[in-house]
């Protein structure tokens, strides 16, 4: 029987409506989002703001509208509870670490101004950061952290407030990252279908912090640039489209050469889709379902309103795309349709002479030089027919394909002197295609950060 032991980041919380994700996870977070004096009101028929990768989006006056800070607000203003502090004395510089982290990525004009440790009183509208222990409403429900915050009639944010479960600090949980990842809700950033990403929805253990994927640092510099954002990179316009029409929140990907997820964004209600700040190289793109690990009830807003459409993953049918900074490429139609059963949830890994694999939703950190055992598992695998492939041209399989229940295995090496980054595992089975973005997260490095699995035997 398939356990998997991984935890959200969020159970979402809207006016009068409380939403919980699906339960095979455990809840880590919890968010509110509140509109003064504006009721909440969703159109079906909204067209989403082009923009990489999954902002925040909500419904104002008719008009799904990404929410953000002003760019007069900068340098965001932030205060550390000393009831927080005082609960537990290291946590101050590993708040003023995720801050720092997000303020540090390049082409960004996010500042942040530490107002240092006080007694934080939580108010609306104040325009500041207060990063507390959760009060009585939150605490104890299960969420290991959670961002409330309220925005204006213009998509403007007013204020923004992180509050810690002592959970949280109690746990084997990856602390640091899932301060990045509060802050990055702060910023107005929701969940990413990159399991690489910080942003994805789903933490990990160990100590290390994760390393922002490059959909994290695409979309805070194209929200928040620090220059004029079409001289930074190139920009891909185009359409998903299925049996019915435009598909609502697909993801699309720009893959480039090395096998990299570098940008994702989801598609308007019409199909169409933006990707911004695409660096200069050779991609191709793809468009794949939310219908796991991620899917739209794992976001805010608008794109719960998504009505989910099952269809197989299919790359643009043109050549792969040259792009140069500051161009636009256009019509670029990506066509998919028909039936589809297959669909990756988990993947794990092993070493090559034992029959024991570990399978989770986490990404899975992997050493340039090594020789590993990856399995994938899910829906719709047929034993005998369903295949991997790693688009990273680092990766070389040296095994027969395995099957045993819904997974498969194979063995692989990968070249010492693979490009370090997050990688695409593609899953075929007949016709029929699926993507795992950002499964694989390259590193040439030691360190292997952990992640809640569960243990199979083939």
């Amino acid at each position: 029987m398939l356990n998997v032991h991984q935890a959200f980041w969020h159970v979402h919380l809207l006016p009068f409506t409380f939403y919980l994700l699906p339960a095979y996870g455990i809840p880590v977070a919890l968010q509110r989002s509140m509109r003064p004096h504006t009721a909440v009101v969703l159109a079906l028929t909204l067209t989403l703001p082009a923009a990489a990768a999954t902002r925040m989006t909500y419904d104002i006056n008719g008009h799904a509208t990404a929410i953000e800070w002003a760019p007069t607000a900068f340098p965001l203003p932030y205060e550390v509870d000393q009831r927080l502090q005082a609960a537990y004395p290291g946590i101050s510089p590993r708040i003023d670490g995720a801050f720092e982290a997000w303020s540090s990525i390049e082409d960004s004009s996010v500042r942040f101004e530490p107002r240092g440790v006080v007694a934080v009183t939580m108010r609306t509208q104040d325009g500041r950061i207060g990063v507390s222990l959760a009060d009585d409403l939150f605490r104890d429900q299960g969420a290991l952290a959670m961002t409330t915050y309220t925005f204006d009639a213009t998509g403007r944010f007013l204020d923004a407030d992180i509050q810690i479960d002592p959970s949280l600090m109690t746990g084997n949980y990856n602390v640091d990252t899932a301060l990045r990842h509060e802050v990055g809700h702060v910023l107005g950033l929701d969940h990413s279908g990159v399991l690489s990403a910080v942003m994805y929805p789903f933490v990990t253990t160990g100590d290390t912090p994760i390393a922002f994927d490059s959909d994290d640092r695409i979309i805070i510099a194209a929200t928040y640039p620090r220059s004029d954002p079409t001289l930074s990179g190139a920009t891909l316009q185009g359409r998903v489209l299925g049996d019915q029409g435009g598909i609502y929140a697909a993801q699309v990907v720009a893959v480039n050469a090395h096998g990299h997820p570098v940008s994702t964004v989801l598609t308007s209600s019409s199909g169409e889709f933006t990707l911004t700040g695409i660096p200069k190289g050779r991609y191709r793109v793809y468009a794949e379902p939310l219908d796991g690990p991620v899917d739209h009830n794992s976001l805010q807003g608008t794109w719960r309103l998504a009505k989910p459409v099952p269809f197989p993953t299919r790359f643009h049918e043109g050549p792969p795309l040259d792009v140069e900074s500051g161009k636009v490429y256009g019509n670029l139609v990506v066509t998919t349709g028909g039936a589809v059963q297959l669909n990756p949830r988990w993947i794990g890994r092993a070493k090559p002479d034992t029959a024991e694999v570990s399978l989770g939703s986490s990404p899975l950190c992997v050493k340039a030089g090594e020789t590993i055992t990856l399995a994938v598992a899910g829906d719709g695998f047929i034993s005998g027919m369903t295949e991997i492939e790693i688009l990273s041209p680092g990766f070389r399989r040296v095994s027969e394909f395995r099957w045993a229940g819904n997974y498969v295995s194979a063995t692989y090496v990968v070249a010492p002197d693979v490009e370090p980054g997050s990688a695409v595992i593609l899953v075929r089975s007949g016709s029929d295609r699926a993507m795992l973005t950002g499964a694989l997260r390259i590193s040439t490095s030691e360190a292997i950060s952990g992640g809640r699995r569960r243990a199979a035997r083939h």
